[in-house]
């Protein structure tokens, strides 16, 4: 009987050992972007704030780093003022610096969804005149990931 319970023991151990070395970590260690509702990305050249227009965003994206709970990157961040309509509209520009952070799990995988960002060598960013105040930053979280 004794024997029996020692290799009882000795096999849930084993058990218990090898099903936590095929507990797949992919979730935890591989981020990613959904831009406007689009496939899941890791490191978009692009990301969009507005899906409806796309009348603002971050085009060119380099990003420096990427990991579970964040990324960084440099690109430009475009905006259209819409005047006299979004068609017609001028297009404002800044080399810009942006963070993605606000990891979220779901469906299995990690989404990065808050964006940051800020003007990288200017100190402003180039703005329309009648939309005042100028930001020092721009930020938005996206919802609109698929799992």
């Amino acid at each position: 009987m004794r024997t029996s319970l020692k290799y009882s023991a000795i096999s849930l151990l084993v058990l218990a050992s090898s099903i936590i070395a095929v507990t797949p970590s992919h979730a935890a260690t591989t981020s990613y972007y959904n831009n406007c509702g689009a496939a899941s990305q890791v490191k978009p050249k692009s990301i969009t704030e507005y899906c409806a227009d796309a009348g603002a965003g971050v085009i060119t994206i380099k990003w420096s780093s990427w990991s579970s709970t964040s990324a960084r990157g440099q690109g430009i961040f475009y905006m259209n003022d819409c005047t006299p309509t979004c068609v017609a509209g001028k297009i404002y520009r800044t080399r810009a610096n942006v963070v993605l952070s606000g990891a979220t799990l779901t469906h299995g995988k990690n989404y990065l969804l808050k964006v940051t960002v800020t003007p990288a060598a200017a100190k402003y960013f180039f703005w329309p005149k009648k939309q005042k105040p100028i930001p020092s930053t721009i930020s938005w979280t996206t919802d609109t990931w698929r799992g």
